[in-house]
């Protein structure tokens, strides 16, 4: 597995196929790398680059408290090692998203083209959510499951995973859990170390910015999402000189796990490619 090394001496690993137009996907607060993969397989002449956010998957985590914009670095630090060409576009869910958007305020002119697919991007009052339920939830989540069986049933049908294509489920049993010592799977994500994304989920203010990112942005959202609810997804969207609205029917925060056709079909109306 290949691996690049951030600003700050982190090693995050990466996986690269195909050729075409250079399109970075970056993945949801939790989850790995891998579950871009069925929605790469539906584009077409595409040079897909899926990295492991610090501290998820193969990579690294650095020391709390987490600062969100390193994400937008780690991303630049992907165009840079990699020689990602131009035009380049970007492909973020969640924390993915915010991500991207980031890496645009942070260097204009990165991005022809974003599609942020529920960014976590929301306006104040901003703040540690030390008590939010998202924090608390992942506190509580159980780190490690006796085998592969056992953790696929654990989450099939469940909580957020209850829309889940069977292959989404299965790449997240195979690549968000690591083999331990005593035998157990357990997550690569540590419970500790997602919770504190979501400490600082509140903190970043990328909100206050988002009139700087001038590329066309796509902000594509889930037609059943609570994240994004039809209101503050227009609302967000209106935030981007160039920002347009696609609502996945069927989709809920999840949508690139539940509908990669539809997602795949996003991507290629908005960007282009594929």
């Amino acid at each position: 597995m290949p691996f690049l090394t951030t600003h700050d001496g982190l090693t995050l690993a990466y996986e690269r196929s195909g050729t075409g137009t250079p399109v970075l996907f970056a993945h949801a607060n939790g989850f790995c790398k891998e579950l871009w993969r069925p929605i790469e397989r539906l584009l077409d002449h595409v040079d897909a680059v899926a990295l492991d956010q610090r501290g998820h998957g193969s990579s690294q985590v650095g020391p709390p408290p987490f600062d969100w914009w390193d994400l937008g670095r780690d991303v630049l630090c992907a165009v840079d090692t990699l020689a990602l060409g131009a035009p380049r576009v970007g492909v973020g869910h969640s924390s993915g998203g915010a991500a991207l958007a980031m890496s645009e305020i942070l260097r204009p002119g990165t991005w022809a083209r974003l599609v942020l697919i529920e960014p976590i991007i929301y306006p104040g009052p901003y703040g540690r959510g030390e008590d939010h339920p998202l924090v608390l939830g992942a506190l509580r989540r159980r780190e490690a499951l006796a085998t592969r069986e056992d953790t696929r049933a654990w989450f099939a049908g469940r909580g957020p995973f209850a829309r889940w294509t069977a292959e989404a489920l299965d790449l997240y049993v195979e690549h968000g859990f690591r083999d331990g010592a005593d035998g157990a799977r357990h997550l690569a994500c540590a419970p500790q170390t997602e919770a504190e994304f979501y400490r600082t989920a509140t903190t970043h203010r990328a909100w206050d910015r988002l009139g700087e990112v001038v590329c066309p942005v796509a902000v594509v959202v889930g037609a059943d999402s609570t994240t994004h609810p039809a209101e503050f997804a227009r609302f967000l969207t209106g935030r981007f000189p160039r920002g347009g609205l696609v609502s996945v029917v069927g989709g809920t925060h999840f949508v690139p796990m539940e509908r990669p056709e539809a997602v795949a079909e996003a991507i290629r109306d908005a960007a282009g490619v594929g």
